[in-house]
């Protein structure tokens, strides 16, 4: 039997951060803010107490879940001779390895403090190199598939609309003028971006074997990404062999 641990562990990750905002944002309007007429930043949200209390351990956990779908991306892309052998592959995932300290030192810092601030603008940064440095990888990955190559230019055009809201978002930070309603729509058009990367991220998956599936090992190749086989113009195919082991 094989998992996709990489496409759970995205769908969870991306999930857990779109409850985290909408808690924030709706505790936040709803005790501390006149959000009608003053839109809060995430950092102003996370100076209360009882926001902090509920959405701090859900963006520890999304971030954890982000970096172990990063490392099943990077398996399933690497499977592949032509993913695997470019430089964007493995620095996509050490931009992801690098988000979860940044995600840290977010939640950790006082949401008043530079640190706080700088730590938040790198994790927003990260995250969209690293969604835009995946995208060579998996492209080469579905190549020759004609559904994967509108999805691959879909995300092309919102890794784009996500850094240049994102370089303007860091541009304000500094000066204390960032949009907080921006700020909120971009934080769920990067989960929103990662999501669409499930099918690449199920490729990397956990099998188990032997009597009563008590051996597991782990395997990473783009023939399990769903929806993309010889008949889609793709250059794998799961057979039924080797779903039985």
């Amino acid at each position: 039997m094989r998992m996709p641990v990489g496409a759970w562990a995205l769908v969870a990750g991306c999930a857990t951060g779109f409850a985290a905002v909408h808690i924030a944002l709706d505790r936040a309007c709803s005790r501390h803010f006149e959000c009608d007429a003053s839109h809060p930043t995430l950092s102003m949200t996370l100076r209360h107490g009882d926001v902090r209390r509920n959405v701090v351990p859900m963006l520890l956990a999304s971030s954890v879940c982000l970096l172990l779908a990063d490392c099943a991306l990077w398996a399933t892309c690497c499977s592949d001779q032509r993913g695997g052998g470019l430089i964007t592959t493995h620095a996509a995932l050490l931009a992801g390895i690098a988000s979860l300290p940044a995600m840290v030192l977010t939640i950790e810092k006082d949401p008043r403090g530079q640190a706080h601030l700088d730590a938040a603008v790198a994790w927003s940064a990260l995250r969209m190199v690293q969604g835009a440095l995946a995208l060579p990888a998996v492209w080469l990955c579905t190549r020759g598939s004609a559904p994967f190559a509108v999805v691959n230019a879909g995300r092309l055009v919102l890794a784009v609309s996500l850094m240049c809201v994102g370089a303007k978002l860091c541009a304000d930070a500094p000066s204390g003028d960032m949009d907080g309603e921006l700020q909120f729509v971009a934080v769920r058009g990067v989960l929103a971006y990662h999501l669409t990367l499930v099918p690449e991220t199920a490729g990397a998956r956990v099998v188990l074997f032997g009597d009563g599936g008590t051996r597991v090992r782990m395997e990473a190749s783009a023939r399990y990404i769903p929806g993309w086989n010889k008949d889609a113009g793709g250059s794998y195919s799961v057979r039924d062999e080797d779903a039985s082991v």
